[in-house]
């Protein structure tokens, strides 16, 4: 009788699902970015010709602005340690949500 355990088939498929869904991500990441590039690139040429800054210059410079701050919140967010344990704040909730129960029915029963 041989000691080394051999995978099960739930397992194997759920790596295959797994690898699966991230190269799909990458995909999906990768033409995005890409889109995403492809659009500044005609909003910056639209705004080369003469008539593209009335037509593209208010409504660059929101979209240049929006995503920056949501880009700078992000640095400060991975800056700050923030996704480092990403399964915390949801047992933080639910501890809360318990003391929550907890004083609520205190409350009402005393």
């Amino acid at each position: 009788m041989s000691d080394s355990k051999q995978p099960d088939a739930e397992s194997v498929a759920s790596r295959k699902v797994e690898r699966f869904m991230m190269r799909l991500f990458g995909v999906v990441v990768v033409c995005s970015g890409a889109a995403f590039v492809f659009k500044l690139y005609e909003f910056f040429a639209d705004l080369t010709n003469r008539e593209g800054l009335h037509f593209a210059g208010a409504h660059l410079l929101t979209y240049v602005l929006v995503a920056g701050g949501f880009a700078l919140l992000l640095i400060y967010g991975f800056m700050k340690g923030q996704f480092t344990d990403i399964e915390k704040p949801k047992f933080e909730m639910l501890e809360k949500e318990i003391e929550y129960d907890r004083q609520e029915f205190d409350a009402v029963n005393s």
